[in-house]
């Protein structure tokens, strides 16, 4: 999944700003539904875990699908696979990406509780494996491919066209705030510096990212980059 690969033009267009507004939409109600799941799987309207970690991402996923859906209808195929294309050039900046907010990551958790938070998560007994592997498989796969398509791919795509040449970083900069704050308002980070670390983290990947992709006008490398984010983080705390 991708966007069109039609130059970036400064003309306002109807098309692209009922785009923004349908992907805007998408994000409140995945916010919206995120909120009444957890709401019901803390009364234990939803008993298995698994079936608890599948509403929570079906709450967000289906909102963000539908947007892609409803934004892509009128792209061919060939235009969305042309812009995931990966070179060596494109792989080493999104290796760096990760290593940069991963570094950033690590050194705040070490500010706010003394620990890496990439060690592996404390279990009693023997750990669900069916529960980890759905969990993981949407954080490491799921997750990140939609989200870059949503964000880099056609948000930030269609708001950089709205710009002129001079302010078009700024769709860079609103594009990862936009990011940061769903991470946030999802519930990310559980308390208040956990959030703020959060919000960091996830902007600066944000900003990174998104400048690759301004810079090729291909979202191979950000998804790339987000894929190895999220693995270091499954990997790294996988029970033992």
């Amino acid at each position: 999944m991708s966007t069109e690969s039609a130059p970036i033009t400064t003309e306002p267009s109807v098309r692209r700003q009922r785009d923004l507004i349908v992907i805007l939409v998408a994000l409140g109600v995945a916010v919206i539904l995120a909120r009444i799941t957890a709401q019901i799987t803390r009364t234990g309207g939803i008993p298995s875990p698994i079936l608890q970690v599948l509403a929570a991402d079906a709450a967000v996923w289906v909102p963000l699908v539908v947007a892609v859906a409803v934004v892509l209808r009128r792209t061919s195929r060939s235009a969305m696979l042309s812009r995931l294309r990966l070179d060596l050039g494109i792989v080493v900046f999104a290796i760096g990406i990760v290593i940069i907010c991963r570094v950033v990551d690590v050194f705040l958790s070490l500010s706010f509780t003394g620990a890496t938070g990439l060690t592996p998560a404390p279990t009693l007994g023997t750990p669900d494996v069916g529960l980890l592997l759905v969990s993981a498989i949407g954080i490491v796969v799921v997750s990140p491919v939609l989200e870059e398509v949503v964000f880099r791919g056609l948000f930030q795509r269609r708001l950089a066209a709205e710009l002129t040449p001079r302010t078009r970083f700024l769709a860079v900069l609103v594009t990862a705030l936009l990011f940061a704050l769903l991470h946030v308002l999802l519930g990310a980070g559980g308390t208040s510096l956990g959030g703020f670390q959060v919000f960091v983290t996830t902007f600066l990947l944000g900003v990174l990212t998104g400048t690759l992709v301004a810079m090729t006008d291909r979202i191979g490398g950000a998804i790339l980059a987000h894929v190895l984010f999220n693995a270091v983080a499954v990997v790294a705390t996988w029970p033992r």
